[in-house]
Formats: C-alpha cells, structure tokens, sequence
C-alpha cells in the first residue's frame, strides 16, 4: 500500500512537471502582491538602511510560443530608504506607480528567466520620522502628511529589471527581481552660487529587490 502511493504521488509530480505552462498566442491575466526592499543609490552608500514595504497590481502576459512571453504589468510600489542621525530614524517614502515591459524565457517547465525595462511615475513622497516619544512622532506624523517632497523628486523613473520566477501549471505563481533606476530621484540641476555655476547631480538612484506572488488566469 505505501509503495503504491509513493508511485501515485510520484506519478502525479511528474505530471505537473510536465505539463503545459504557455499556450501560444494565448494572453494571460496574473494579479500579484508582494514585498519590496528598497534603497536609494547614494543613500545606501552613505549608511542609509532599506525601507521594508510592498508592491500589488497585475500583469497581461502574451505567449509567442511555450518559451517565449512578453508581460506588461501596473504596479504600486512603495519605495525609498530609511536612516538614522542619533537615535532618531528617518524614512523617505517615495511611492511609485510603475509599468514594467518584461521578456520572460521559460528555460524548463515553469522556471522562467526576466529581463526589460520599467517606467515609473512618482505618485507621492514623505519624510517620516520617529524619536521614540509618542507625543512628539504622533505630532511629527501629522505633520508629515502635510508635506510632500515629489516637488523637489523627478516625477519619472526608468529603470531596467531582471529577475527569475516559476510559474506553476496550477496557476500559482512566484518570482524574485532586481530593479535599478536610471534617472537621479532628486531633482537637482545647475546652482547658482554668485557668479559661479555648479551641476548638482548626485548619482541617487533607485534599487529596489523585489519577491512577489500572483495567480495567473
């Protein structure tokens, strides 16, 4: 009986490997959630630690063929850094609507490989800070929502993604992806300083590494 259901669920793993991932000319709809850990370039350089947060929304995926897919996507991405002066912590929160073009190559099975470019659109951006007495971070929350630093951010991002994934016959779906942003976050230029000129531009960019989870139809 028990060398009967090893087979069994032996036989039934290698159905499911086997099966059919992609069907050709075939478009496939997958809403996805996950978790983003994110930093700015510069930022990181100095010390900065990753802002902890998630990222939700849904790709179109097309099938050239059972190999071959290319997969639009609408994502909210919550995005940014975080850092210490003292004992006092600071997050930037730079929220991002982001539609990434990605070319996904089925190597085996489900197992697939990512890469294309993403562009993203700055929806807002907020300093919060935390010293650790409530009194003081709940009138520094409240503050906080009233400004909005995307006015000094460039509003657009482009940034080139890579990553791998598995994509299960089920439907059920998981994936890890890096993306590093092309455009400076801040929105600095040439300074006036008297009569001298100086071109701020800072290397400050966005890297976020990202694992998410979907379900495709």
């Amino acid at each position: 009986m028990k060398k009967t259901v090893i087979l069994l669920l032996a036989s039934a793993l290698c159905l499911q490997m086997h099966a059919q991932i992609n069907e050709p000319g075939k478009f496939y709809i997958t809403p996805k959630v996950g978790y983003n850990m994110a930093n700015i370039t510069l930022l990181k350089e100095l010390g900065a630690d990753p802002r902890h947060a998630f990222h939700a929304g849904i790709s179109a995926e097309y099938a050239f063929s059972e190999m071959i897919t290319l997969e639009p996507g609408l994502y909210y991405s919550m995005q940014g850094s975080a850092f210490k002066i003292g004992t006092v912590k600071f997050g930037l929160h730079s929220d991002y609507l982001n539609v990434p073009l990605l070319l996904k190559v089925y190597v085996v099975n489900g197992f697939n490989l990512f890469a294309g470019p993403q562009f993203g659109y700055l929806m807002n951006s907020r300093i919060k800070v935390k010293t650790g007495i409530n009194l003081v971070d709940s009138i520094l929350g409240i503050v906080s929502k009233n400004i909005d630093l995307s006015e000094y951010e460039n509003k657009f991002d482009v940034a080139i993604t890579a990553g791998l994934g598995y994509q299960m016959p089920n439907g059920l779906s998981i994936s890890a992806s890096y993306l590093l942003g092309m455009a400076n976050v801040p929105k600095l230029g040439d300074i006036k300083l008297g009569d001298a000129t100086y071109d701020l531009n800072p290397d400050a960019k966005n890297s976020v590494l990202q694992i998410s989870i979907g379900f495709r139809f």
